[in-house]
């Protein structure tokens, strides 16, 4: 039987709205008889639950009641009516540096942002070196947070709501001040964190809620409009907010790839794309140097010693085109002896979902390339760069030893090099594919 981590019902937020200061003053002393202020409903009788180990998404536009319902959530704010009951420690992460005090050094908010979550002073000095490698702040960590960047506020947050052993995690919008490599730290540990807790994640970035949740709320005007699977969910309010209804579409079949019966053609127009796109900078990325600060795991027998963009002609690229021929060179030393070598990189996007990638598996496992202690690889992976949305993305690289099925991995590097799509030809897709082609025609119908 599922454990219930949150439950929520009927619960209900009402404002007393004054046009003008003295009529509190008039409400207080001739209320009895007459209302000098109307009532604005935040919340209007929301009821659901989230199971433990279950992420549930919260959409919905500004001003829908999500932020009111977190902080009912919390404990920071009481509800009108209803009730909320939260199985064990709640943890959250809302406005943008709430709970910390600006005067004070991000060492001593840590302390005080602890103990808002009920640990003691001796507690968190324990998790101290955790929560400042986690934060990779550097020496900012003794600065006063008035100095900080959002980022920064945002990363000191983060590090501490992960090292309190929380049981529900709320997450509201603090993944979208980031950069790519702390946003993907943050996605690893919310996944692992999965495994044993709950997770309410506030976003108004649909792919990301899709990609991360298994079930989402949509809120809309204080009321539950709806819940189903993430996917389900953020298509009704995506189809909303674009037509101001619910229902998808579902076309029939594919078009014919002929003219219907009767139709006279008016104008054909064939147009090769693949040059003109990169001429026009329709993509632009630009491309980051080899993060040797990079997070990596592994048994130690191989290490990576760079990883990089390079042209086929073999020259580091600065910058690069989605449809351009590139290559990603990892460069890796054997520590001992290896026998059965897999390379490989994986292009991850901000929220560390990944788009694509290769390995050396298949195109060697007959003829392996080992090596002795001190030797050195260097494999390049070609490919053509696809068509990616505007962001931030990195690349993750590593060698194992063994089969695909059955390896262990000597070094796995994370974010090992960081790139950005500054512009893109593409629009609600993660990734676009190269066009060689695009055929458009216009006709007219003859009258039977």
């Amino acid at each position: 039987m599922y454990r219930i981590a949150i439950d929520v019902r009927e619960v209900r937020k009402v404002y007393e709205i004054y046009a003008q200061p003295q009529d509190r003053v008039k409400q207080l002393l001739l209320g009895r008889w007459r209302n000098y202020h109307h009532d604005f409903h935040a919340l209007k009788g929301i009821s659901f639950s989230v199971r433990k180990g279950q992420c549930v998404g919260i959409i919905g536009r500004n001003g829908a009641g999500k932020s009111t319902l977190l902080q009912i959530l919390t404990g920071t704010m009481q509800p009108s009516s209803g009730q909320v009951l939260v199985e064990g420690r709640v943890a959250a992460v809302l406005e943008l540096g709430s709970g910390f005090n600006p005067e004070f050094s991000g060492r001593q908010n840590a302390l005080l942002y602890g103990s808002l979550f009920g640990l003691t002073s001796a507690e968190v000095n324990e998790r101290m070196p955790a929560i400042e490698a986690f934060a990779g702040i550097g020496e900012f960590i003794d600065r006063p947070v008035k100095t900080y960047s959002s980022g920064m506020q945002a990363r000191l947050a983060f590090s501490v709501i992960a090292h309190v052993d929380a049981d529900v995690l709320i997450i509201d919008e603090a993944l979208s001040v980031g950069d790519a490599a702390f946003t993907q730290k943050c996605m690893r540990f919310l996944r692992e964190f999965k495994a044993q807790g709950s997770i309410l994640f506030v976003s108004h970035d649909m792919g990301a809620v899709t990609a991360f949740c298994d079930e989402a709320l949509w809120i809309d005007g204080g009321e539950l409009r709806y819940r189903g699977s993430a996917k389900e969910t953020c298509e009704r309010y995506y189809a909303f907010m674009q037509t101001g209804e619910e229902t998808i579409r579902e076309d029939g079949g594919a078009a014919s790839q002929t003219l219907p019966q009767g139709a006279r053609l008016l104008q054909s127009v064939q147009v090769r794309v693949s040059d003109a796109t990169l001429d026009t900078g329709a993509q632009h990325i630009e491309c980051f140097g080899f993060n040797q600060e990079s997070r990596r795991h592994g048994n130690g027998h191989a290490r990576i010693l760079d990883v990089q963009f390079v042209s086929p002609s073999g020259q580091a690229l600065d910058f690069c085109k989605g449809g351009q021929e590139v290559r990603v060179r990892v460069q890796v030393q054997a520590l001992v002896d290896v026998y059965m070598p897999i390379l490989g990189f994986i292009i991850k996007d901000r929220l560390g979902q990944p788009l694509i990638g290769g390995n050396t598996y298949h195109s060697y496992k007959h003829q392996p390339m080992p090596a002795r202690r001190g030797e050195f690889w260097a494999v390049e992976f070609g490919f053509c760069m696809p068509i990616l949305a505007i962001g931030d993305y990195s690349i993750t690289a590593a060698i194992g030893e063994g089969t695909l099925a059955e390896h262990e991995h000597m070094d796995w590097m994370h974010d090992a090099v960081l790139f950005k799509v500054i512009e893109t030809s593409i629009d609600g897709v993660l990734v676009g594919a190269p066009l060689d082609l695009i055929h458009m025609r216009h006709y007219t119908q003859d009258a039977s």
